[in-house]
């Protein structure tokens, strides 16, 4: 049997390594509202459906991975082109990720190495469910118009200047902490990151120093991860943390239309051992 990944752009894989594993990637959509603003859209059932049928002529099976419901109707499109394909003989699976960026980018990475959806699906759901997406943006708004955002969360980071520390998982967005100032806030997102790594940038319990993976994620400015990419290194190795690799790579256009400019994120993800 041999497995063939599809993700979408939310993944935020660099597309030599998505190449590289044999892994297609589906573009989300920019687009304009009526007023003229961007707005995004996900791919079109046969979009989806193409996308998977070129990916099952290089596999026997398809593993379809793609961002968390809570934040895109893709998996619903999804789950109607699969049906389309399995109907004409075509094997294709549908995974929820429950998440977005590198968290979904490196779930998609540890699917690939499986050699049957199977194995693939339950290696993306591990990663993914163990995985932790941090990030930071200069302005709020952008979420709260494009609904990822409450009210409140919105109001207290740009009324008052306090910029949340945020997460997304398998039902949305959330804070993770509230921190005045950019230049802290920084430093409180890749303590975080060390933090959920197994090192000891934060005080209380945390979880052994197990190997992970990270991503980092930054908005229109590659100098922006080229830096957030050593600082979180050394800050790792200064903590004590196993580090395996680093992706770095820029938010997706579709993502960065809802983030805005400015925007610096970290995943933290397991290292899973090859499949036997």
């Amino acid at each position: 049997m041999s497995l063939t990944v599809v993700t979408d752009s939310a993944a935020c894989l660099p597309p030599a390594l998505a190449e590289a594993r044999g892994i297609v990637v589906v573009p989300l959509h920019v687009a304009q509202d009526d007023d003229g603003a961007a707005t995004t859209a996900r791919p079109s059932v046969s979009e989806l459906a193409d996308a998977y049928r070129l990916a099952a002529q290089h596999g026997d099976e398809v593993l379809a991975l793609h961002v968390a419901a809570a934040l895109s109707g893709t998996v619903d499109n999804a789950q109607l082109a699969a049906r389309e394909l399995n109907a004409q003989d075509i094997p294709v699976t549908v995974v929820d990720s429950g998440a977005s960026g590198g968290a979904l980018g490196l779930a998609a990475l540890a699917a690939a190495e499986a050699d049957d959806a199977r194995r693939g699906a339950a290696r993306a759901r591990e990663s993914a469910a163990r995985s932790r997406l941090f990030f930071l943006v200069q302005d709020l708004s952008h979420l709260r118009r494009g609904g990822r955002l409450d009210r409140a969360t919105a109001f207290v980071g740009g009324t008052l200047g306090i910029r949340p520390i945020l997460t997304i998982g398998p039902d949305g967005i959330g804070v993770v902490e509230t921190v005045r100032g950019a230049a802290r806030a920084r430093r409180h997102l890749i303590a975080q990151a060390v933090r959920a790594a197994g090192g000891t940038a934060l005080t209380g319990p945390r979880p052994p120093a197990m190997p992970v993976r990270l991503a980092v994620h930054y908005g229109d400015d590659p100098a922006d991860g080229r830096a957030l990419e050593n600082d979180l290194a050394d800050a790792m190795v200064e903590a004590g943390a196993v580090v395996e690799s680093i992706m770095r790579s820029p938010a997706d256009p579709a993502s960065s239309v809802h983030l805005g400019p400015g925007a610096l994120g970290i995943v933290v993800a397991p290292h899973l051992d090859p499949p036997r």
